[in-house]
């Protein structure tokens, strides 16, 4: 049996006994299911808890389903509202479309095919939210699996540890905890801990005092302290010395810290919740003597493995095309695209350096492209080896009698085979074929050169150049 203590709420506004109580069993094995009998009971239920769905009947008494609707979405515009009529007038259903309903379904319905479509409208409303309040985007089952864990652990004051690859987003799943909890209104305030010398980490985590060394001349809080009443986000804290941990391990256990060469006796307060984050092993760092192992179980109140991107293949293309959505206003080539051919080696390639990798790959081939993005201008170590580049569009089988890229056949038995130059063979291929694609084009649509050269984002001189197979002029 499905726990339901935090599945998604489904409330059904209808005044039918008979189908309240068969949408009721219907959806119970996977929704938490509320109802209401007439639009006033359904929009006061909604004013004590939101549900994640309504299911909201057309013709209702009093008030009508579309009054409801317009209610509901002008209280919380994102709620995803379904309708159900018998009756399913065009102009009605057109009206509640416009409105902001989601779906509708006439009656009688199919409750598996209903149960599926709330499912698909809480998947694409998670994933947006995901990805515009945190922006972290994967719909992998291992992201999915990471995600059950900050959704459940988000909200509490546990702390937690995130481990994973350079790479794979451990600070953004932090501020995602953050968000989630109820410090959310609090501060976030993030460490890098491997960018802390060892000699000053101290002093600069928790302070110190005017005259506690040679060159103080006035006290200085702690970057602890930005984190009160909020998150403090401890990241690759696995290269913090031992004596650090110490006075770490201090403030996690009594919420209190001592600045560097403070005379008063008092500790100072602090009311924080901790999430830590590291790119090696903890346990195997406690084994090796280099972690303290009562500070690593303080912090390892619930450790969440980041999966590298090589074990999330599903992600690869949705961030690469995310990537290059974002990336195209900027460089000023809004129709840009990726070749079906640079797509393959994107989704192909290991990625060892992970989603940081990823974008700094498709920045670089945002810059290097012209009309589509192929596999030469993604960057070098990610081109396959051993294979030629590829072409916008495969030649044609014909012979090929350009002088200068196939040379004269040798005059008599004795003399050496020709020596062909791949390198402008390989140019000359995709001159001819590009010029092809242009003339069938043409053919097709019987256009001119300036709708020709609109068609496909060119600057015309460029078009009049392919078509007689040349480079592209330079400016």
């Amino acid at each position: 049996m499905n726990d339901l203590i935090d599945s998604p709420a489904v409330l059904i506004i209808e005044d039918d006994l008979h189908i309240q109580r068969t949408l009721s069993s219907a959806l119970a094995t996977n929704f938490t299911v509320r109802v209401a009998s007439s639009g006033e009971e359904g929009l006061k239920q909604c004013e004590e808890a939101l549900p994640d769905v309504v299911l909201l009947d057309l013709m209702l008494p009093q008030i009508s389903g579309l009054t409801v609707l317009r209610t509901l979405k002008k209280a919380k515009s994102d709620l995803p509202v379904i309708m159900m009529t018998a009756f399913a007038q065009v102009n009605t259903v057109v009206e509640a479309i416009k409105l902001g309903a989601a779906d509708y379904f006439e009656k009688p319905f199919d409750p598996q095919r209903l149960t599926e479509e709330i499912q698909r409208i809480l998947s694409t409303r998670t994933r947006i939210t995901r990805q515009t309040r945190y922006g972290i985007i994967g719909e992998s089952p291992a992201m999915a699996r990471v995600w059950r864990l900050v959704e459940r652990f988000g909200p509490t004051d546990i702390p937690i540890l995130f481990q994973g690859e350079t790479g794979t987003g451990k600070g953004m799943f932090a501020q995602a905890v953050h968000y989630l909890s109820k410090r959310a209104n609090g501060p976030f305030a993030g460490i890098d801990c491997s960018t802390i010398p060892e000699q000053l980490a101290e002093s600069e985590l928790f302070g110190y005092e005017d005259g506690a060394f040679t060159g103080a001349g006035k006290k200085k809080p702690g970057r602890v302290m930005f984190a009160d009443q909020g998150t403090l986000f401890l990241d690759e804290i696995g290269t913090l010395g031992l004596t650090t941990q110490a006075k770490l391990l201090t403030l996690i256990e009594q919420q209190q810290f001592m600045p560097l060469g403070a005379r008063d006796p008092r500790s100072r307060r602090l009311n924080v919740r901790f999430v830590a984050a590291t790119n090696v092993s903890l346990r195997d760092a406690v084994e090796a003597g280099t972690f303290r192992g009562d500070l690593y179980h303080r912090l390892n109140g619930i450790t969440i493995e980041l999966p590298p991107l090589r074990e999330r293949g599903e992600d690869i293309a949705l961030l690469a095309r995310q990537f290059l959505h974002d990336l195209r206003g900027r460089y000023g080539k809004p129709g840009l695209e990726f070749s079906p051919e640079a797509m393959e080696v994107i989704c192909s390639y290991s990625w060892p350096g992970n989603v940081r990798e990823l974008q700094r790959a498709v920045s670089a081939a945002t810059i290097m492209a012209d009309e589509s993005i192929l596999p030469e201008d993604l960057p070098e170590q990610i081109q396959p080896v051993g294979k030629l580049k590829s072409t916008p569009v495969a030649a044609a089988a014909e012979p090929v009698h350009d002088d200068d890229v196939w040379p004269a056949e040798p005059k008599s038995d004795g003399e050496l085979a020709p020596v062909i130059d791949l390198g402008r063979f390989k140019e000359w291929v995709g001159r001819e074929a590009q010029r092809r694609v242009i003339e069938e084009l043409q053919r097709r649509t019987n256009a001119n050169h300036q709708e020709l050269a609109r068609m496909l984002r060119v600057d015309p001189k460029t078009l009049r150049a392919r078509l007689k197979g040349k480079s592209a002029p330079r400016d």
